[in-house]
This record gives C-alpha cells, structure tokens and sequence, in this order.
C-alpha cells in the first residue's frame, strides 16, 4: 500500500475518532438551583426577624415535599393537587405523618428556570397566602423538596404542619407590626396568621365561625379540635379553597329543633261607633182610624187562560162553552151533507 493511501486512512480515522468524541461527549446536567437545607434556614430567618420561634424539620413532611416535586418534574401538572388527586394532607398522611393522631398540613410550591430560594419566598410567595404559612403560628413543623423538570426549571414544594395536641412554641418576643424581610430590598404587609376565637355555641346547639384577618382554614379547624375533612364538606369548600375576612363559616351544625313559634301581625284594632237606634213614639188621637187593608200577593200570577177558566169559580161557565162549540160543530157538518 502506498504512503499516500495510508495518510488518507489515517485522516479519516482521525476525523471520526474526533466525531465520536464530540457526539459522545456527555450533556452537562443543569443543577438545582436551591436545596431543602437553604429553604428551611431562609424561612427561619424570616420567622426570626419577624419574632417567630423556628420550625423543627420532620422526615415524614420532607419525604412528602420530595415526592410531591419529584411528581411535578416527571412531567406532570404543578399545583397542590398530585398524583391521584391527593392533597398536601393525604401526602403527608400517606407517608406517615402523626402516626395515626389528627395532622394538619399547608404547602407552598413554586417553579421557575433558574429560580432561588430567596426569589421563591420573596417574590413568588410575596403574597398573603403564600406568606401566611411562612409565617405560621399554629404549625411548628417543616418539610421541604426540590426537583428539576426536564425543561430545566427548579420546582420547590414545601410543607408546614402539626400534629394535634403538639402546641406550638410561643414566640420569645412580640412580631414587629411589619413583616421583616431579613436580606431583602423591599418589606411585606404585617404578619398574617392570627390567633382564633372560638364561637358560643347558639340556643340550637350549631356553631358558626366568622373569619378574620389572617386565619386558614387549618387554624380554624384546629381551635375547634374538628376534623379537617368535616370543616371542608360543611362548607362546600376544598383544601385550595380561599377563605375571606367576615366569610361565615359552619363549624358545627344544629343539633336542637327548635320549634318555631307563629308570629302575629299587628292588626288594625275594631272601634264599635255608636249607632243611632230608631224609637218609635206613639201619638194618641181622638179619632179611631180603620185599619187599612193591603193587597196580598199571590204566590203565581193568575194571568194563564186555562187556569182562569177552569178555576173553581169558573168552572160551569166553561163546560158551557164547551157544549156550545161542539153542538156548533154537529150543526155544521150535518148543514153540509144535506147541502151534497
């Protein structure tokens, strides 16, 4: 084989080999751009600029948070409503979460190219939902998971929860009346979760709750110690459902008939007016009157001719008449056959 031939192959050996080296070179993977560990300390630090205590992390609501992101990445819907329909709650009760004792859970998610935690809890959830269950004080619990999609956008699901009868801590110091934004440029409203007051009970035995500035529909099931499910069917509402200040809210129905008495109307009162009565006088005069006959009415009218001629008085008269016109009929006929 001649030199030439030999440099030929080798530069087209060269070339492919060059080739396969690009094509088989590896697509650098996108990273997250934040963790579950930098959530929970960001969101902290929030709760502690606001006078919060901290929330404890719980496996059982990190493993929901992860399995809720890593659901939204395979390429499904993103929302609170996962695989199967379940909610946040039926997650973290389906990993489980409490035990088999009453849970309560609230989520926050969010998804964006490239988006930060810090971007995700002051940008995306710079909102009174979304801030109200940063800001809890009625759960004391935390979960948090974070995904990427094959689009490359970071997906972040967090979970804020506890466990009936777990009080939570009390704030060691009073919330300022502004949000705090720890290292952020700009600040919030004022914290949004308050405490709730529970209702009297009504003379029927139902209890109604009327909602005020920053109470969830979780905090409000938890003061009354009522199943979650229980409050949602009362209402016709659903774990996404927003609830509004002054909204009315059913938390026990009535269990008391009371039996409803009729109710009068003011009616007009009956003034009997005196009435004139007539008085009869009697005058007394020398001369004697005669009293004065009236005709009497028949019951029927004696117009009828028959009834006229065959009356009692009558009643001759008309025989004769009678008589009469038949011996006028014989008289006529026997004229005419004797005139044939």
């Amino acid at each position: 084989m001649s030199s030439r031939k030999k440099n030929t192959i080798l530069i087209i050996l060269s070339i492919m080999s060059l080739l396969g080296f690009f094509f088989a070179a590896p697509i650098p993977v996108r990273a997250q751009a934040g963790t579950p560990g930098e959530m929970h300390e960001q969101i902290n630090q929030l709760r502690a600029a606001n006078g919060l205590y901290p929330l404890a992390v719980n496996s059982y609501l990190m493993q929901s948070a992860q399995n809720h992101a890593n659901w939204i990445a395979a390429g499904n819907p993103g929302g609170h409503t996962g695989e199967g329909g379940s909610t946040a709650y039926d997650r973290a009760l389906a990993v489980g979460y409490g035990e088999g004792a009453a849970i309560y859970v609230t989520e926050n998610w969010a998804r964006g190219y490239g988006l930060t935690v810090y971007d995700c809890i002051y940008v995306m959830w710079d909102d009174e939902a979304h801030m109200g269950n940063m800001l809890t004080t009625c759960h004391n619990e935390f979960g948090a998971g974070v995904a990427l999609d094959g689009q490359g956008m970071t997906i972040y699901v967090v979970n804020f929860g506890h466990v009936s009868g777990s009080a939570p801590v009390q704030p060691t110091s009073t919330p300022s009346s502004k949000t705090v934004t720890p290292s952020g440029p700009t600040s919030t409203t004022e914290p949004l979760v308050q405490p709730v007051t529970t209702s009297t009970p009504q003379p029927d035995g139902s209890v109604t709750h009327i909602v005020q500035f920053g109470q969830s529909l979780w905090s409000i099931a938890d003061a009354y110690n009522i199943p979650m499910a229980d409050l949602l069917a009362q209402n016709n509402l659903t774990e996404d459902s927003p609830i509004y200040p002054d909204q009315e809210l059913l938390i026990f129905p009535a269990t008391i008939e009371i039996q409803s008495t009729p109710e009068f109307t003011n009616t007009p009162e009956l003034t009997l007016e005196p009435t004139a009565t007539q008085t009869h006088t009697k005058t007394l005069s020398n001369t004697p009157t005669k009293p004065v006959k009236t005709p009497t009415e028949t019951p029927k009218e004696q117009n009828s001719f028959l009834v006229n001629i065959f009356s009692g008085e009558s009643l001759w008269l008309g025989i004769g008449l009678v008589a009469v016109s038949v011996f006028g009929i014989a008289l006529l006929l026997f004229t005419s056959s004797r005139l044939k």
